[in-house]
């Protein structure tokens, strides 16, 4: 018998199974170029979802509150004796691909110019980097900060030291149909004044507070450094309602700020020998007072500029501008305009020759897709008529962007850098180097892009939406990423691409049998029938082993969710082992691993509605049977059956007075299958809720857990009044059964959003996967009352 539970989400350990979660863009095989709208759309669908987003007007305030009250808890906490160790991934190996190990998104990076081996790199939620060594090494700067998102970096002219950080990863704002963005909001600017050993917030106060969510640019005025502008996006709900974007100008130093222009800024430019005069980018799709902005003195006064052909109004999305080194007169515009905003648009590329005040357009394509996603532009250090523009890949153009020259081949093992473009720099030196940070880390050239050198090293900046570990050894982990498939930990911290998939989800391990191993991409879409997508190793989940399940029984088109919800049980020797997923349908499937065969039945009424699905799934051990629970997404339903292994299970309605919310996770007690935990995905009301009548009424608990969505829950099965909850910013511990938590934060960052808790009785272990900082690891053989002394309040 197997008391084991793999899955997404957390499982208990004991013949409870998987549970599932959301996570994000699993590409099809073949031609990335094509673009991945539908699943960029989908996946800002799922993060606003997933986290209640639609129900608060601003959730980065709520969280920053969040992480301050975590903060002040853990000073107030005794040293705690169980310490978490980073697990990796440390890049991953992209089976035999021409581009070498890759890592996680890349968001904003600064090159010292006095030094090129000192850069600073930002992530999409995977903190601040700094290397001293040119990218062969790198030192994590932001774990004592609180977020792990980062927007912009801005090294100071003349003093190298001082740099300034904004949070929030930038890109789309109140787009596509729900609005929102996927990307991950922070907690303002910050500045450290030793080159990154320290920082301070930099946000003001009251009246005079930076009030933004994504810091996406930053300035300081190099003979009047008092002088500060930050510019960035504010909130949008899935109403599409924005909130505060804006630039900011602050003339002592950013302990103030005041309003200098509404609405989403994306890049700043200063003329380095006119250093009054600078240039702002303002771009959201309905906003009236989009276009580029001028000031001649250093921002107090802007003037929009509305020379034709540059566009300006209510029809741009996204504007991203960059001035030539050698020539301050020359200024270039890449404008994604969206006849629509659910529409990818066109990009079109726009040149002034003297400060803005003539333009003309040099490329009407200058994007491949998902420009509202990737974009970005960088000129030569000495010829202003070189660019470089990315998108999905990157282009470099000696005419300004006339006549592109593709910088590395489409999707597949011969491309030399990972697709999806969010950051281009050049050398301030030599024309021939620039940098290239994408959703797989950095590369740099130094022959004009002939060859790259890849810089992730030990980067360890990977998304994952959930983990699965071996039955036998925690130290075997599984992972499913954003745009980097999925893969395995093989007894290195560089992990090993099991399959290329673009994005990875579930993995799960046979409890009977952890040779078996399995793992999810996103599913099939239109124009094609939308069929969810699984594959199976039968050889131990190394690379290059899986191949496809059949889909033999799923009916085509029902609402299967972007992460398809999958859950894995093994009963009973010598009872086959059971797999089951949904959409909003349960299906079940037994595995016969003499044949190999996967046939797949429906075994449940509709559960979510038509337009909602299943989101969990969680099967536990019940004397002869199982009984598995079903939480859905936006309407908060859970169901029960207790004869989860009959033909025809009899389900019933167990919501009870579970709030209406997103249900994240299932966790049951492996000696008890009618007590039983769910988390919610939402800001507001109780974040874990208890059962111990199998759903029919639910009680509010978790005091101690903070104020942010929750999305992992797990039961020790070696003491089932520890329970352990994973957020948004980091993973909290009950030993009274869940009645109350602390965190349970030492040696992992502050603001670590925790997306999956895997926990086993032996070897007796915790392992946490989180959005942006790979997987983390847990020694739980130590008791509990040396984590926190009788009376810690």
């Amino acid at each position: 018998m197997s008391w084991r539970a793999i899955g997404l989400g957390l499982l208990t350990g004991v013949a409870l199974m998987g549970t599932v979660r959301a996570q994000e863009d699993v590409i099809p095989q073949g031609d990335k170029s094509a673009g991945e709208e539908w699943q960029i759309s989908q996946r800002e669908k799922w993060f606003t979802e997933s986290r209640g987003l639609s129900q608060v007007t601003r959730p980065d305030l709520l969280r920053a509150a969040a992480v301050r009250e975590q903060e002040q808890t853990l000073a107030r906490a005794p040293q705690q004796t169980l310490s978490w160790q980073s697990l990796g991934p440390e890049a991953m190996t992209m089976l035999s691909w021409v581009m070498g190990p890759v890592a996680g998104r890349v968001s904003a990076m600064a090159v010292d110019p006095g030094n090129e081996n000192i850069i600073y790199l930002g992530t999409a939620s995977g903190g601040l980097w700094k290397t001293t060594t040119g990218g062969s090494t790198w030192t994590q700067l932001f774990d004592q900060v609180g977020t792990q998102s980062i927007g912009s970096i801005y090294i100071e002219p003349g003093n190298p030291n001082n740099v300034w950080v904004g949070t929030g990863e930038q890109g789309r704002s109140c787009g596509g149909t729900t609005g929102g963005s996927h990307n991950y909001f922070g907690m303002g600017l910050f500045r450290s004044t030793d080159g990154g050993a320290s920082f301070v917030p930099m946000n003001g106060s009251g009246v005079n507070k930076l009030n933004l969510s994504y810091v996406s640019a930053i300035l300081v005025h190099p003979t009047s450094p008092n002088i500060v502008l930050a510019g960035g996006h504010g909130y949008c709900d899935a109403a599409g309602t924005y909130y505060a974007g804006a630039l900011y100008r602050s003339t002592d130093g950013g302990a103030n700020w005041t309003l200098s222009i509404s609405g989403p800024v994306g890049d700043l430019l200063m003329d380095p020998t006119t250093p009054n005069t600078m240039y702002v980018g303002v771009g959201r799709w309905g906003y009236a007072g989009d276009g580029v902005y001028k000031t001649t003195n250093a921002g107090a006064n802007w003037t929009r500029i509305e020379t034709a052909p540059l566009p300006y109004g209510a029809t741009t999305r996204r504007i991203r501008l960059a001035m030539a080194p050698s020539n301050a007169q020359v200024i270039y515009a890449l404008i994604n305009h969206a006849p629509a905003p659910t529409s990818d648009g066109l990009t079109h590329l726009y040149k002034s020759p003297d400060g803005g005040a003539s333009w003309s357009q040099t490329n009407g394509g200058a994007c491949e897709g998902q420009c509202s996603y990737n974009l970005c532009l960088a000129v030569h250090p000495t010829n202003p008529n070189a660019v470089l523009v990315g998108s999905i890949r990157h282009f470099s153009s000696p005419d300004s962007g006339t006549t592109p020259t593709w910088m590395t081949s489409g999707w597949g093992s011969s491309q030399t850098v990972h697709q999806d473009t969010h950051v281009l720099r050049y050398s301030t030196s030599n024309g021939n180097r620039y940098w290239a940070g994408t959703d797989g880390g950095l590369w740099r050239t130094d022959n004009g892009g002939t060859s790259f050198t890849n810089l992730n090293s030990n980067l360890h900046i990977t998304q994952f939406y959930d983990v699965a570990v071996h039955p036998g050894n925690t130290m075997a982990v599984w992972g499913g990423a954003q745009d980097n498939s999925s893969s395995g930990r093989f007894g290195s911290q560089q992990w090993s691409t099991t399959i290329v998939t673009g994005d990875g989800f579930m993995n799960l391990v046979d409890p009977g049998n952890a040779n078996v191993v399995f793992q999810t991409s996103y599913p099939s879409y239109a124009p094609n029938p939308v069929l969810p997508s699984v594959v199976r190793s039968s050889s131990g989940g190394g690379p290059s082993t899986f191949s496809s399940l059949a889909k033999n029984g799923l009916v085509p088109d029902e609402p299967y969710p972007w992460v398809t919800p999958l859950a894995i049980y093994d009963h009973d020797a010598p009872t086959p082992t059971y797999a089951f997923l949904a959409s909003n349908y349960v299906y079940r499937a037994q595995a016969d691993q003499a044949t190999g065969s996967f046939a797949w039945t429906k075994i449940s009424p509709n559960i979510s509605g038509t337009t909602n699905s299943v989101n969990v799934i969680t099967p536990v051990k019940n004397g002869t049977n199982v009984v598995i629970y079903a939480g859905t997404s936006t309407n908060g339903k859970i169901q029960r059956t207790a004869n989860g292994l009959d033909p025809s299970p009899t389900w019933s309605d167990v919501t009870g007075n579970y709030p209406v919310g997103n249900v994240t996770d299932i966790a049951a007690d492996p000696t008890n299958a009618m007590r039983v935990f769910a988390t919610r995905g939402n800001f507001g009301d109780s974040k874990l809720w208890r059962s111990t009548t199998g759903g029919t009424s639910w009680s509010g608990v978790g005091t101690g857990l903070p104020n942010v969505p929750a999305n992992s829950v797990a039961i020790d099965p070696a003491d089932t009044n520890r329970v352990f909850v994973g957020t948004d910013i980091g993973v909290y511990q009950s030993v009274d059964g869940g009645t109350s938590f602390q965190p349970l934060m030492n040696g992992m960052p502050l603001g670590n959003v925790v997306t999956d808790l895997e926990v086993d009785n032996v070897p007796h272990a915790l392992v946490a996967g989180s959005y942006g900082r790979g997987a983390w690891w847990l020694d739980l053989d130590l008791p509990s009352d040396l984590i926190f002394r009788d009376g810690f309040q």
